[in-house]
């Protein structure tokens, strides 16, 4: 009987266990020498950290009470009572009491005098030998040097009590033993300290070896040590062998218990995978048995999903195997479907000209002809008797129009390579002779079109062009033989923009239409804009050419470039205007702001009567020429297109109040009577630009007042509520002046316009005022109308547009969370000016503040830097030599004048007053803006504001 052969589990374990075996016992040797060694190695390490730490441990409080010693000989008590010999005993024992300089229980103080005398001690009782003795008088009171020393004697440091650096006592503290000193420090492993005659001076471990023996008793047998030399010292570091021991035993331990569990792990493993062999081929075995012996040819699969790859290869080469069988039992179907799928018509004849297999399409191709099947494949047949193919006309019974089928014929051979037949296919070419007759159509349309067209083959390399029209060749003059199959790129040139071409190619690129206009070069090398209009061609869904637009737009791109020119050029105009008006308003309003500073000084001095009417009479002047300047200004700032309409809430009726107020005085000066009539409809707060609406009201009122002698002015003001929940506003200034002539009405809003010569000279003015009234009521969606009869008087009507606005959105005069005012206190005020004028001007305006002056950037950061006073506010001039204001202000708030300038209030002195100037000023971190001129209430008023805010390095505090 054969025996039966053992189970591929047996096999698996029997081979390896061998191997298994000695691999375990060497890596057990590797592994307990290995950690063997590294024990020693860390206890060697480990005592050597002791040595090192003992030694740190006595420099550490050597010099640590060394210096604690100097700190206390450096205190003026100290000092003080060896030159103070009748007071020192009032204070010097109790300062001596609450000495405690380490944590050793017996430590004793006393301080010297020069001569060696004792002057007062804490716990003195130390027995010092002469030695000693002598040599710390020698070094501290003799050299004026600190001295220590460890010995078995104690630990004695002294520190010189120096006066004009010269020794004038000293300081000396004694411990009777260095045990004391280190017994309470933690330590590794037991450490000593001998003298060089071996006398123990400290023991971490008392019980083993004692303080004050020596250490040639110690029996060292069984320990090991480590030393190390600290001057005349012997550091040691002893630890018990048995204890490295006992660490190797329990490591072997620990590495034969791992050493074990990876046995049986491995064990388990190599027992595992045996089993998942014998269960993977006993399944595949049973697969491939029900597979061959049943109809279902569905796999069976592995009720795990884990299968080893051989196996898996063995499974599906065997399915392969079965699906090759069985799609050789279906090829016959198959190769019948693929030829009643074919577009072509065919049909196979033998030798004897008889069918043998024809598809559908031949069969329904017969139906829709005269005469039967064999007639048909007859004729064509006697047509390529001669040929291999031939395109033939036959006639279709279904719509009754020609069909042309190009027939092909191919011998039919055996695997032997004899002749069995023929295969005649039939290709019908009716709808693409249809197509070829609907392209001419559409070419001789393309090319007798006026528009340049060009289509390229993206397809291919290089994209060439494929078609172009006559109009192309007209254009360019290039024929279609000299520019088929080349690219577009020989028409560019130097002058084109690289950048337009590469658009025109990531357009490409990405299959997307695109129009544009690039410079051209024709084939004579004249220069053409040209309009390209590029649009994709999908054939089956994909982008294969483009065809192109082109169209000659030299004229009209030279024509925009003219307009592009000037305007240009008008915009440049109105710049430099702009900027020659916004620079003469700055030079004109800084001697302004000089001649208006030293008349408000005049004024507050004593004058006599006749001097207080010629300094009204200046006043007055300066007023008129600054307000020439601000509607110059205003001028300017309207034709740069820099005025803009503020919307902000706004009081109206305070406004109108105001108005009132002011020109009821110059009214009463000239006996005229003043009303003002309201009709606000409840509507007191409203949002807009409060500033301009004031300006244009005072611009007609300045004009009713100057213009009229007798009489009244009546201001009428009402405001209406439209549909959307706007609000119009509409006010007339009506007075009984010398009215305005008919034929002057039209151009009276024109700009530097007034009624006549006379009227200038009579009454001055520039004849902007109602040009910029005009051009403000459009700013702000409204408008103005003049009704005047000569001699009667006039009325100017203006209306504004205005929205709704929520009286508690309405912003206080200098508010802010957190600010505490301090009348009447002084500040300390940094003017940052470069003109000596207006220097002296703003310090006498600010006479009662202590006030310090810098010409430019560089001299303010300088002074905030060196002067110990803090200011509180800076007034920082924008425009100065060397460093303007904005710089210098960035300057403090990076940091550059010290922190405590980080948030200091810094009010900007400008006199720009041109649109941006004010954000430029917030965005270099000034905190309010003065335009000069100013007047000192002002100034003074913002001074006292900003200085008593209290501010923090996160506050942000813009007005």
């Amino acid at each position: 009987m054969m025996q039966q052969p053992p189970r591929l589990r047996s096999l698996l374990l029997s081979s390896m266990l061998p191997r298994l075996v000695l691999l375990v016992a060497v890596l057990s040797i590797i592994l307990f020498a290995l950690s063997f060694h590294f024990i020693v190695k860390q206890t060697e390490q480990l005592q050597q950290q002791s040595v090192d730490g003992l030694e740190q441990d006595i420099n550490y409080i050597v010099s640590d009470t060394t210096r604690q010693l100097a700190d206390l000989a450096a205190n003026d008590i100290i000092i003080n009572s060896l030159v103070d010999f009748e007071q020192r005993d009032n204070y010097l024992p109790m300062f001596f009491r609450s000495l405690n300089l380490t944590q050793a229980k017996s430590v004793e103080f006393a301080l010297f005098d020069f001569a060696g005398n004792r002057v007062i001690d804490k716990n003195w009782n130390a027995v010092i030998p002469e030695s000693l003795s002598s040599a710390w008088r020698q070094q501290t009171l003799g050299s004026s040097n600190a001295y220590s020393s460890v010995s078995k004697y104690g630990v004695l440091i002294s520190v010189p009590v120096l006066l004009r650096g010269v020794a004038e006592g000293a300081l000396v503290m004694y411990v009777d033993s260095l045990q004391s000193l280190l017994a309470p420090y933690p330590r590794l492993t037991n450490q000593l300290v001998t003298d060089s005659s071996g006398h123990v001076l400290f023991s971490s471990e008392p019980s083993l070896i004692a303080p004050n023996s020596s250490f040639s008793d110690f029996d060292d047998s069984g320990y090991a040590i480590k030393k190390a030399d600290w001057q005349n010292l012997t550091l040691y570091s002893v630890k018990p062998t048995i204890t490295a021991y006992r660490e190797a035993a329990w490591t072997g331990i620990v590495l034969l218990a791992m050493i074990v569990g990876f046995v049986f792990i491995i064990l388990h493993m190599v027992s595992m995978t045996g089993t998942l062999a014998e269960r993977t081929l006993s399944t595949l075995y049973n697969d491939i048995k029900n597979r061959l012996n049943s109809d279902d040819k569905t796999s069976l699969r592995l009720d795990s999903d884990v299968e080893a790859q051989e196996l898996a290869d063995i499974r599906e080469a065997f399915d392969k195997l079965i699906w090759d069988l069985t799609e050789v039992s279906l090829s016959n179907e198959q190769f019948s479907n693929v030829l009643e799928s074919m577009g072509d018509m065919l049909v196979v004849v033998d030798q004897d000209k008889q069918i043998l297999l024809s598809n559908k399409r031949f069969d329904d191709f017969c139906h829709d002809q005269y005469g039967e099947k064999n007639g048909i494949l007859k004729f064509i047949m006697q047509k390529l008797a001669s040929s291999q193919s031939n395109e033939l006309t036959h006639f279709s019974v279904s719509t009754g129009q020609e069909r042309y089928v190009h027939w092909t014929k191919t011998s039919l051979a055996d695997a032997n390579g004899n002749i069995r037949g023929d295969i005649y296919v039939g290709s019908d070419e009716t709808e693409q002779r249809s197509l070829e007759s609907h392209v001419k159509v559409l070419t001789h349309a393309m090319d007798e079109a006026t528009v340049s067209i060009i289509i390229s083959d993206i397809k291919r390399v290089g994209q060439p062009i494929i078609y172009v029209n006559s109009a192309f060749e007209e254009l360019t003059g290039y024929s279609r033989e000299e520019i088929i199959g080349h690219n577009c790129r020989s028409m560019q040139g130097d002058e084109t923009s690289k950048q337009t071409v590469d658009q025109i190619r990531k357009a490409i690129a990405v299959r997307e239409p695109i129009e544009t206009t690039l410079l051209n070069y024709k084939k004579d090398g004249s220069a053409f804009y040209n309009r390209l209009n590029l649009t994709p061609v999908k054939i089956n869904g994909e982008v294969t050419h483009y065809i192109g637009f082109q169209q000659d737009v030299t004229q009209q791109r030279q024509t925009e470039q003219y307009l592009q020119d000037a305007r240009e050029k008008a915009e440049e105009s109105a710049r430099l205007k702009s900027s020659f008006l916004a620079s003469m308003s700055h030079e004109i309003r800084t001697p302004i702001h000089g001649i208006s500073g030293v008349l408000q000084l005049m004024a507050s001095s004593e004058l006599t009567e006749e001097q207080k009417h010629y300094l009204s009479l200046a006043k007055f002047s300066i007023q008129g020429l600054l307000h020439i300047v601000n509607d110059i200004l205003d001028f300017s700032k309207i034709e740069a297109g820099q005025l803009q309409i503020e919307e902000n809430p706004f009081d109206i009726l305070e406004s109108l109040e105001n108005l009132q107020s002011q020109y009821a005085i110059m009214c009463q000066e000239k006996g005229l009577a003043l009303h003002f009539h309201f009709d606000l409809q409840g509507f007191h707060v409203v949002q807009g630009d409060d500033v301009r609406f004031r300006q244009i009201l005072s611009n007609l009122l300045g004009n009713a007042v100057k213009f009229t002698d007798s009489g009244c002015i009546e201001v009428t003001t009402s405001i209406q509520q439209n549909a959307d929940n706007s609000l119009k506003l509409l006010c007339s200034v009506k007075d009984t002046g010398i009215g305005i002539a008919q034929d002057k009405q039209s151009t009276i809003f024109d700009v530097f316009t007034q009624e006549d010569l006379s009227t200038t000279r009579k009454f001055g003015g520039t004849g902007l005022g109602l040009s910029i009234s005009k051009q403000l009521c459009e700013l702000m969606g409204g408008d103005i109308k003049l009704e005047s009869v000569k001699g009667h008087g006039s009325t100017f009507s203006f209306t504004i547009m205005l929205e709704q606005a929520d009286e508690a959105l309405l912003k206080p005069v200098h508010h802010s969370s957190g600010v505490k005012r301090e009348k009447g206190k002084k500040r300390k005020v940094l003017i940052v000016e470069d003109n000596d004028i207006n220097q002296v001007i703003v310090k006498q305006h600010l006479n009662n503040h202590t006030t310090l002056s810098a010409k430019s950037g560089l001299e303010a950061l300088e002074a905030l830097n060196k002067m110990k006073v803090t200011f509180d506010v800076v007034l920082m001039d924008c425009q100065m030599p060397e460093m303007d204001g904005f710089e210098a202000t960035k300057r403090i708030r990076n940091g550059e004048a010290g922190e405590r300038y980080l948030n200091v209030p810094i009010i900007a002195l400008t006199a720009n007053a041109m649109k941006g100037d004010k954000e430029r000023c917030v965005n270099a971190g000034m905190d309010d803006y003065l335009s000069k001129p100013f007047d000192a209430i002002d100034l003074i008023d913002k001074v006292e504001h900003w200085a008593s805010i209290e501010r923090n390095s996160e506050e942000s505090a813009v007005h």
